[in-house]
């Protein structure tokens, strides 16, 4: 075999130790995991947040829409009680005073579905005759039997205002409405 003059071109090679050629290739390795690993548990960790973000608004959306059907059905309610009121105004205009029982102002109005809420829980409507217009307008005409409005009763007051009442709130204003028509 014949050598050349040229010692060290030969020998360049084998003069890097061979424990820093193998430790570069597994300090590249390890990082590489490393970051792999980490990319991996971001993503993870947008997958859950994801999830847990539709799980929350799913939650809102249906609560949401529960709130919705109960003020749906407030309104309605409420509307009702001003179409009734509205009526009783034209019977008393007509008539010379109010309708003397509910009946003959549901004969009059020509419809009982306003006469009771659209709650499916809900009583009808309880009508105080007996009352005219130089009583007080905060007297009570008109008022479910029921709470079926988140624990109050629509309430429909002589002077045309319509409310929310609870059951406690709603005994005071019969109480009150009671003693002003004696």
């Amino acid at each position: 075999m014949a050598r050349s003059g040229n010692k060290f071109s030969e020998n360049a090679h084998f003069r890097k130790p061979i424990n820093s050629h193998r430790a570069g290739l597994h300090g590249g390795t390890i990082i590489n995991l490393l970051f792999a690993l980490i990319f991996l548990g971001l993503i993870g960790l947008g997958i859950w947040w994801i999830i847990k973000s539709f799980g929350e608004a799913g939650e809102q959306y249906t609560q949401t829409m529960i709130n919705t059907k109960y003020t749906a059905e407030t309104v309605k309610c409420q509307t009702n009680l001003r179409t009734i009121a509205q009526n009783i105004q034209i019977y008393a205009l007509s008539n010379e005073g109010f309708p003397p029982s509910l009946q003959d102002l549901i004969q009059w109005s020509g419809s009982t579905q306003l006469f009771k809420c659209s709650s499916p829980d809900a009583g009808e409507y309880v009508y105080i005759p007996g009352q005219r217009g130089g009583l007080s307008p905060a007297n009570v005409l008109l008022y479910e039997s029921k709470p079926v409005h988140d624990g109050r009763c629509s309430v429909l007051r002589l002077g045309g205002q319509i409310e929310l009442l609870t059951p406690e709130e709603l005994q005071q204003a019969l109480a009150h409405t009671q003693a002003s028509m004696r």
